[in-house]
């Protein structure tokens, strides 16, 4: 039996968008004024061979140092006066080298990559919350980040995916290993992230690796959070820990993009069963972390401390009643064919940025009126919903899969579907995304264009796609399916793998064991060894498919999240 979770009404903040004061909106104004001037002014500004050379030497990595073993080389200040100093430096020398190296040109272009499907004044008042409403400093943190960007060339990561990064030395092992992934939503609808910290060994992966993990991770962390949520929390176990888990170069990393780079991200961080030992670390860590992060730590022993999580949704492991487990499912070749797609890719961008024109324009106009036309305000409104579906239609062609769009997770179009299985079998499912997956975006835009008022348009669709709760997954997975190409190149591929997979067999044993084709394979005996492919295959006739995961150990074959399909996942230590 499957027990389906409503989605949850957010109350929305001061402070966000939806729930701004007069004097908020007029910073946001501001700082939108302050973007346009730089951009403006900088246009024929930068210099393209010394940010070639940054880029070559590997950008900035927020303090990387694989020399420096501890906290004493990080040069943060324990006063938090003096880390506000710091910082308020650094982040004007960001803001002149990103000029200097990069121009104008290129602060609006990264902009628009870090925006994504976001509302752009969601992002943009990430940095005016963080900054304490000071509009100097909130948009020099800004310009701090794209330079970060672009240093570090995060859309090649992102671009990449699971599949692309597979070259990274050591690369699909931090998700292979299962020490963190994302399983679920917080009572308020926040993704959580468990990290389980035993399982990362300090020297068994390059520092650089590490990083590049870290990144792809927050970058695709971003995906599970649908608006008006613009946050996750983080779920550290620390149950096994030792010294040779602390990884102080990854801690403080992890921590200066959590402060910089990803602002206002975080929800809540657990630190959960932390050993004593670890209280001596805490007295070095914590005085290093800016205070609104450190506000947002809290120590947990037992699962009713974690008090956002629901017991039913937190995993077993940490003492919940959700027995489901992360696998990993391996990427399979072929399955990142449009962002190859040159043509179609220009196609979408052209599209996408003629929209993000659209809304500077329009912006500029909402500025000049001091916010005061309604019919500008509206016009504005709109474009974030055009924004969003834009963003969607480019998606695939601007970003390698993730393991959250092989195992159902994400459907491409904006819809999240969790699912939390308890030890008695009975399975709840949440979807969160509804009002604001492609196929509603579809029918608020057709009919506030049609004259239809922008709140009533958003109610229509939001109470249609509460009543039927499979529609607009139905419909997003329709969208996706239609690429009839994609879906031809993942069979041919689909039968490479099992080929090699089960070369060493005969053929009609092999025949046997696949049980006449590639969607009903229920093989038991699959050599560990011999699972360096990974089969992914959508039925014609039935929307069903099946995935192997190579991390060793016997093919299991189990229900999909999305309903008809099926997935064969390849489980470590289970016979």
């Amino acid at each position: 039996m499957v027990t389906e979770i409503p989605q949850k009404d957010i109350e929305i903040q001061e402070g966000y968008v939806g729930n701004l004061t007069q004097e908020q909106e007029v910073k946001l104004r501001e700082l939108w004024t302050k973007f346009f001037e730089t951009c403006d002014q900088a246009a024929d500004k930068g210099d393209p061979e010394a940010a070639a050379r940054r880029k070559a030497a590997g950008g900035d990595l927020g303090g990387w140092d694989e020399k420096k073993s501890g906290p004493e080389g990080a040069g943060i200040p324990k006063d938090d006066a003096a880390k506000d100093e710091l910082k308020a430096r650094e982040e004007q020398a960001a803001l002149d080298e990103l000029l200097n190296q990069y121009g104008g040109a290129a602060l609006r272009d990264t902009f628009w990559k870090f925006v994504k499907a976001d509302n752009p004044d969601t992002d943009v008042l990430r940095f005016l919350r963080a900054r304490k409403w000071d509009v100097s400093r909130a948009f020099a943190m800004m310009a701090g980040c794209m330079k970060w960007r672009l240093d570090n060339d995060v859309e090649s990561l992102v671009e990449n995916g699971d599949l692309g990064n597979a070259s990274i030395e050591k690369f699909l092992d931090q998700q292979r290993s299962g020490k963190t992934y994302a399983l679920g939503t917080t009572d308020n609808e926040q993704p959580i992230c468990y990290i389980h910290v035993k399982k990362h060994l300090t020297w068994g992966q390059p520092g650089a690796s590490m990083s590049k993990y870290v990144i792809y991770a927050m970058e695709s962390f971003r995906l599970l959070m649908v608006p008006p949520n613009d946050k996750v929390v983080l779920l550290f176990d620390l149950t096994g820990f030792g010294l040779r888990n602390m990884d102080w170069n990854c801690i403080l990393f992890i921590v200066k993009c959590l402060e910089a780079y990803y602002p206002e991200s975080l929800g809540t961080l657990y630190i959960h069963n932390a050993p004593w030992i670890f209280s001596g670390i805490w007295k070095l860590l914590g005085p290093m972390l800016d205070p609104a992060v450190r506000s947002k730590v809290k120590f947990t022993k037992k699962p009713a401390d974690i008090e956002l999580v629901p017991k039913e949704r937190l995993a077993a492991i940490m003492g919940g009643d959700n027995v489901k487990e992360f696998e990993f499912v391996e990427p399979v070749e072929g399955e990142n064919a449009k962002v190859h797609d040159q043509e179609g890719r220009k196609r979408v961008e052209d599209a996408y940025m003629a929209h993000a024109k659209e809304y500077e324009d329009v912006t500029r106009k909402w500025i000049q009126t001091q916010g005061q036309d309604n019919d500008v305000v509206r016009q504005r409104d709109l474009l974030v919903k055009k924004l969003r579906l834009a963003y969607f239609e480019m998606d695939p062609y601007v970003r390698g899969l993730t393991v959250y769009h092989r195992n159902g997770v994400l459907d491409g179009q904006g819809i999240v579907t969790w699912e939390y299985e308890h030890k008695d079998g009975e399975l709840f499912r949440h979807i969160v995304g509804k009002k604001y997956c492609a196929e509603a975006l579809r029918m608020q835009i057709k009919d506030i264009e049609g004259g239809a008022d922008p709140v009533e348009a958003e109610e229509k669709a939001e109470k249609q796609f509460h009543e039927v709760t499979e529609a607009p997954k139905d419909a997003a997975r329709r969208a996706v399916d239609a690429d009839t190409d994609k879906v031809q190149q993942h069979d041919a591929h689909a039968a490479k793998a099992i080929e090699a997979a089960l070369a060493k067999d005969d053929k009609r044993d092999a025949e046997k064991k696949a049980n006449g084709g590639a969607a009903s394979i229920t093989t038991q005996d699959v050599d560990s060894t011999d699972t360096s492919a990974t089969a992914v295959h959508d039925d014609a006739g039935a929307g069903a498919g099946s995935k192997m995961s190579k991390t060793g150990g016997s093919i299991k074959k189990k229900t999909f999240s999305m309903g008809s399909k099926l997935k064969a996942v390849v489980s470590p230590n289970k016979a």
